[in-house]
């Protein structure tokens, strides 16, 4: 079995979360050799991973942030470029399994098939990610309808070498900036790292690759039919239902909520089936 690192950018929202995903996906991602975690402003103390300097990149979030008319978006697109230019730059591994640090692999998962690699895919269509694409490379287009956003990507650092030096050749710019430069204003979710990767390597490897269909949701109230029948799902800050958002939702008087909390809070601190 090919070996891999693993990489998770984790924002401000997701800090109490991260050791429970952490703990549930180091059972079933199966392959990974060193784990990496990365917040511009945070350094982790969980064993046996290493954090990441902000200095480890070429550009910084301030830098992102002048470049981007939305602001209150930001640090979503930071992190997009932090999670394309780690497999890149890194020297530990060809490869480096991207996972968002809000999500639980249920099931023991492999992601090379023979030496190829293999990507999940998802239902969700979104078009200005395609439109963001063909500006970022007029060859960079939609080339199947499956779609990349199912959070996690596995990156390989020649094919990655590919894919920026086909764009910063056609621009004679650094690929990060002409990633920011190619970002509609008007919209507020206006790029994808994981399709632009995808949709690339689906079109200059297509032999190498190999495409599959996991069951999973972004879920607000963990339960049994969940841990009995998915592969994988995600616990979104925007859900509310974490297991700190209890007092938050008790004092607006979302007692329904705060009472989803009490039943995540169970499933992840005490059941065994996550």
């Amino acid at each position: 079995m090919k070996k891999f690192d693993l990489f998770l950018t984790v924002g401000p929202n997701d800090f109490s979360i991260l050791k429970h995903s952490l703990k549930v996906n180091k059972k079933n991602i199966l392959g990974y050799s060193n784990i990496y975690l990365f917040n511009e402003n945070k350094t982790f103390n969980i064993k046996n991973t290493t954090n990441i300097n902000p200095s480890f990149f070429p550009f910084t979030f301030e830098y992102v942030q002048n470049k981007v008319a939305n602001k209150s978006r930001s640090g979503w697109i930071f992190q997009q470029l932090i999670k394309l230019y780690f497999p890149l730059l890194q020297s530990e591994s060809e490869n480096v399994l991207v996972v968002d640090s809000d999500v639980f692999f249920l099931r023991e998962t492999n992601f090379f098939d023979g030496n190829k690699e293999i990507f999940t895919v998802s239902g969700e269509f979104h078009p200005p990610y395609f439109e963001h694409m063909l500006r970022v490379h007029p060859e960079f287009k939609r080339e199947h309808n499956n779609r990349g956003i199912s959070h996690h990507m596995l990156f390989n650092k020649k094919k990655l070498t590919s894919m920026f030096e086909a764009v910063e050749k056609l621009h004679n710019k650094p690929f990060y900036e002409v990633y920011l430069e190619a970002i509609n204003s008007e919209e507020k979710s206006p790029c994808s790292e994981y399709e632009t990767y995808l949709h690339y390597v689906s079109r200059e490897f297509q032999d190498k690759i190999k495409i599959r269909e996991l069951k999973w949701s972004d879920e607000n109230c963990i339960n049994q039919d969940i841990l009995e029948n998915y592969d994988f799902f995600s616990l979104p800050y925007y859900s509310n239902t974490r297991p700190n958002h209890f007092w938050k939702n008790i004092r607006k008087g979302n007692f329904e909520r705060a009472y989803i909390c009490l039943i995540n809070s169970y499933y992840l601190f005490f059941s065994k089936k996550i």
